[in-house]
């Protein structure tokens, strides 16, 4: 159990571990850490106070991931920094392709997309948003002063999990009824001919970004396959592991081998 609330680590398969640390290491400059379980093949990283578990799966594939938002379940995770462009030239540099190139976002916010060696899709984004409807005016002032605080040099810090739900009422009712998480605020994309809507809930130092659609969305492809590939798990930090994982299940979570709980999206988590 860790003292801190909310999103702690996140787990991403890869293929070979060397390679992914040569990545997440030596080019996004995530520090090693000490994480609860290691072994052969587990590497931690630490980008801030959120963690990230690299597991070596061998042979394997996303299993069904596509790059495509409409596609429920996790969709991305992103990291702040001081310069999205400074960083984004280091990224290209490396030889990496982005999906997004840099660019000015809705909200004030500049942002660039790539994904690792595996396929694994990761955002970098600097400055902070104006959000379109303030829940929170607290929350989003301790955003701005902490982006304003940044250095431009500063490495990645861990900033957000991206999610796409069916129903922003029944994500709502998990994270933020039962879990505790606050809304922060929300960003309409108008231009976007989907009908996108992001909210975002704080979930201890991260985010959990909380992706609708006016338009269908498809199921969230995840299995609990050892092999997989990208996105395995979200760990979340809670006072009480058991009665937590109770109360989730009471509000539509299904459990998964490994005592991993799934959301009504598709999003595995497990409580630490």
């Amino acid at each position: 159990m860790s003292d801190q609330r909310g999103i702690r680590h996140v787990e991403i398969g890869v293929a070979d571990l060397a390679r992914s640390l040569g990545f997440y290491r030596d080019l996004l400059d995530l520090a090693p850490a000490q994480g609860p379980v290691g072994g052969p093949g587990v590497a931690w990283l630490a980008a801030g106070s959120v963690l990230l578990k690299l597991v070596e799966t061998g042979d394997g594939d996303l299993g069904g991931w596509v790059n495509d938002d409409l596609q429920r379940g996790i969709r991305h995770i992103g990291f702040k920094v001081g310069d999205v462009d400074l960083r984004a030239e280091r990224v290209r540099d490396a030889g990496v392709p982005f999906t997004l190139p840099p660019l000015d976002a809705v909200g004030g916010v500049r942002i660039a997309f790539f994904q690792d060696p595996d396929g694994t899709h990761l955002e970098i984004t600097d400055n902070y948003l104006r959000y379109h409807r303030v829940a929170s005016p607290e929350l989003a002032e301790r955003e701005r002063l902490a982006a304003l605080s940044r250095p431009r040099t500063a490495p990645p810090v861990f900033d957000h999990v991206a999610v796409t739900s069916a129903g922003l009422d029944v994500a709502l009712a998990f994270y933020r009824d039962t879990l505790g998480y606050e809304v922060v605020g929300q960003i309409t994309q108008d231009q976007d001919p989907r009908g996108f809507l992001i909210t975002y809930l704080l979930a201890g130092d991260a985010v959990l970004e909380v992706f609708t659609f006016a338009a269908p969305t498809t199921a969230s492809p995840w299995t609990p396959d050892p092999c997989r590939r990208g996105f395995r798990r979200v760990a979340l930090a809670v006072e009480d592991p058991e009665e937590a994982a109770l109360r989730l299940t009471e509000a539509g979570a299904r459990v998964a081998p490994d005592d991993v709980l799934v959301d009504a999206d598709g999003v595995p988590l497990t409580l630490v």
